[in-house]
């Protein structure tokens, strides 16, 4: 076993990975199918079941967990949502009709019959897997981390932009305390790190983080190396309160992220954007059809990138071996950078979900990192602290967006967003004051609570980012005013002594989620 602490000639380069996995909260009980749903199932049988796969497969390890991976409070109370497990089971039912009907279609060119069996090979295995695990993948992912193989953490109740909200003290702590008490409650772990939702720091943010037990976070490259003086990426930052600040290395990320020039987008590989449902019959796919006439997002991806308007037919013996062909490339350029620490962040969901073969390329990554001498694969609370005498200071304000500032969540698009959250915030902290009041009646009790769960959901950094990236902006601004809202009609229930209860049940089965939030940071 090796020892916690390791010096840069012992472990020439450690390399942390760490995955974060989220999604906006979005089963509907009022609709068998939506748009957030079909994410959901889109994310379930292409990212997170091979996931769990790729863990399971690993070996255990005496000294330390291979990576890191983030659970955010909105992705685990979908899996524990009422209806999630029933309303997979028959996505994946209805979908495999589909399926069949497409492979056995005479009037498809061969090559896309062929592809639609290999489609449904995969869907039949997800169906094994989810089985194998009775739909617990909470369970199962925690039984992982028990065992040492994966480390897990958490991020704020909703994946807030915490710096939206500098002046706001109650609301940060709201977030950032039910996302760890929601994270802890599923998986029986109390995280010693934490992914700050978009990488979004701003200076100070560390205070509220050691407050909830919060010992290292990541953070952007420029977080470190815009400080006076600049702090090397290649060590862990410490703040003057003691907790860690770890930075992404932009460069090498590029590698996997970039559009332009990053591993998924090689010719060979799968086509996300483009989903054969579109040329499915009406009758066929009418469980998978909005009432706009849009077809939801499904997954008969039968084409390869290619890179032109005409598209390839997708070849996956080709594109398994390029993913092992990118994954020692990827290899060679950790071996040849500087030494220290490389911490490698990465949306989850790119790695099967968007990028098809990102699961290959990962299991072939961690297996050559781990026979490779120049380099250490651990996860990231081991790699947090694995210098001696970190540089002390305190990281400058950031993120991970497209200019590393804040513009992406704040700008002239969004920027309505913040004043309507932060009123709800401050009506909320007076709905509160009066505890004998909450503690006396069992019905307001629950009004404060839905209330609370709508405030949440409304701050969530989900909805200026599909706004300002010009995706989904009208389900994105149909959210916020939702939950806004439903919450202003709550306070105002709440105040006047009026709650309808049938009207509160309703909300109740709308937003379950957040079983028992905490008040705690609108009263001290």
């Amino acid at each position: 076993m090796k020892d916690d602490t390791v010096s840069r000639s012992a472990v020439p380069r450690i390399m942390s990975l760490l995955l974060h996995a989220h999604l906006p909260y979005g089963i509907r009980p009022d609709l068998e199918n939506s748009l957030e749903q079909a994410w959901l199932f889109e994310a379930v049988t292409g990212c997170y079941l091979p996931l769990l796969d790729l863990v399971q497969s690993l070996k255990k390890r005496p000294e330390a967990p291979w990576f890191t991976l983030s659970l955010s409070p909105t992705l685990l109370e979908l899996w524990a949502h009422s209806e999630f497990k029933t309303r997979y089971r028959k996505h994946l039912k209805e979908g495999l009709t589909i399926i069949e009907n497409e492979a056995a279609n005479r009037k498809h060119a061969l090559e896309r019959r062929q592809l639609a069996l290999e489609i449904r090979k995969n869907w039949l295995e997800a169906s094994k897997r989810f089985e194998a695990i009775d739909g617990k993948l909470a369970e199962a992912f925690s039984q992982e981390a028990q065992k040492g193989k994966i480390e897990l953490i958490t991020t704020a109740a909703t994946h807030a932009f915490l710096p939206a909200y500098q002046n706001n003290a109650p609301l940060r702590h709201f977030q950032i305390e039910n996302g760890i008490r929601t994270f802890t409650k599923h998986t029986g772990i109390e995280p010693k790190g934490f992914w700050l939702p978009e990488c979004a720091y701003f200076p100070g943010l560390e205070a509220d983080l050691q407050a909830h037990g919060i010992e290292y976070f990541c953070l952007e490259q420029l977080g470190l190396s815009a400080t006076t003086p600049p702090s090397p990426i290649r060590q862990p930052l410490a703040c003057p309160n003691g907790l860690l600040a770890i930075g992404r290395d932009t460069a090498l990320s590029q590698n996997v992220w970039s559009a332009r020039s990053g591993y998924p987008g090689q010719p060979v590989y799968k086509e996300f954007h483009r989903d054969g449902i579109e040329q499915v019959d009406e009758k066929t796919c009418a469980g998978f059809a909005l009432p706009t006439g849009d077809r939801l997002p499904f997954g008969l991806k039968y084409w390869s990138v290619t890179g032109a308007e005409t598209k390839n037919w997708y070849n996956s013996e080709v594109a398994r071996n390029q993913a092992k062909v990118d994954a020692a490339d990827f290899v060679s350029k950790l071996e040849a950078t500087e030494e220290g620490l490389i911490f490698l962040p990465f949306d989850a969901e790119l790695f099967g979900h968007w990028w098809h073969e990102g699961p290959i390329w990962l299991k072939h990554v961690i297996d050559a990192v781990n026979r490779s001498p120049k380099l250490e694969l651990t996860n990231t609370h081991k790699a947090s602290k694995a210098f001696k005498n970190p540089t002390i200071g305190r990281p400058a304000a950031s993120t991970w967006g497209r200019k590393n500032d804040y513009s992406f969540w704040i700008n002239r698009d969004t920027d309505w967003i913040y004043p309507l959250i932060c009123q709800a915030s401050q009506t909320f902290a007076l709905l509160v004051s009066d505890l004998n009041k909450m503690d006396a009646n069992p019905l307001i009790q629950r009004a404060l609570r839905q209330a609370s769960r709508e405030l949440l959901l409304a701050s969530a950094s989900d909805w200026p980012f599909m706004i300002h990236a010009g995706s989904t902006v009208e389900y994105a601004m149909q959210r916020i005013r939702e939950h806004i809202s439903r919450f202003h009609f709550l306070a105002q229930a709440i105040s006047r002594g009026s709650i309808d209860e049938k009207h509160l049940s309703l909300l109740e089965k709308l937003n379950p989620a957040f079983e028992e939030p905490s008040f705690k940071s609108f009263t001290t």
